[in-house]
This record gives structure tokens, sequence and C-alpha cells, in this order.
């Protein structure tokens, strides 16, 4: 297997801080779901907080975008992250409101020196 299929098969796996270690390197884009569990941003962010949404409200994709209020059309991660709890993380920064559990997340990708970022 080449890094290349390595990276895309953990990629597809749970999130595992010494696997991720072992994998990358000055790369994290993931997201913290309400009860503080990581996801990798798989395909992408924002794809994946649609995903989320759509099943914490039992809604379809075309649902969850008309819900959506005009304010928030050039800004639609910081709606999403708003409507499904989660928050979204690259390696120096999140995007949404951190509760206690995904504090406590971002602080064990920070003691992993995996994100850089500030916390709270």
């Amino acid at each position: 297997m080449n890094i290349e299929q390595k990276r895309s098969f953990v990629l597809s796996q749970p999130f595992n801080v010494a696997i991720h270690k072992k994998t990358f390197t000055n790369y994290l884009e993931v997201i913290i779901d309400e009860s503080g569990k990581v996801h990798y941003a798989v395909p992408s962010h924002q794809e994946k907080l649609i995903k989320l949404c759509c099943e914490k409200l039992s809604i379809t994709r075309d649902e969850l975008n008309d819900l959506c209020p005009k304010e928030y059309y050039c800004d639609f991660i910081s709606w999403l992250t708003m409507t499904s709890g989660a928050v979204s993380v690259w390696d120096s920064f999140y995007i949404g409101k951190a509760n206690k559990l995904q504090l406590m997340a971002l602080k064990k990708l920070k003691r992993n020196q995996l994100y850089r970022g500030s916390i709270g």
C-alpha cells in the first residue's frame, strides 16, 4: 500500500490519535460532534456537517438547505455548526461554539500536538 492509499484508508476509519500521528504531518481536518467524538471531515467539513444535520433533524439535504437563513448563505459552515451542534476543526482554528465535551476533545488534540489553535 502506497502512502496515498494508506492516508485514504485512515481517513475512512474512526479517528485515532496514534494512527493519525503516524500517518499525517501538520494535517488536521475533523468534526467534533456534540458528544465529543472526533470524526474525519470526509469528504469535506461542509459535507460532513450536512450529513450530521440531516441525521439530527431527520430531514433531507434539500429540506436542510431550505431551512438555512439568507444571512448564512455566504457562511454556511457557521450555520451548519449551530444547527448540528458540532464544531469544525482545522489544525490552527475551529468554527462553532464548543460545549464541555468538545472542549475536552480539543484539549486532547492540543496535548497530542495535532491542534495548534486557541481553545475556549
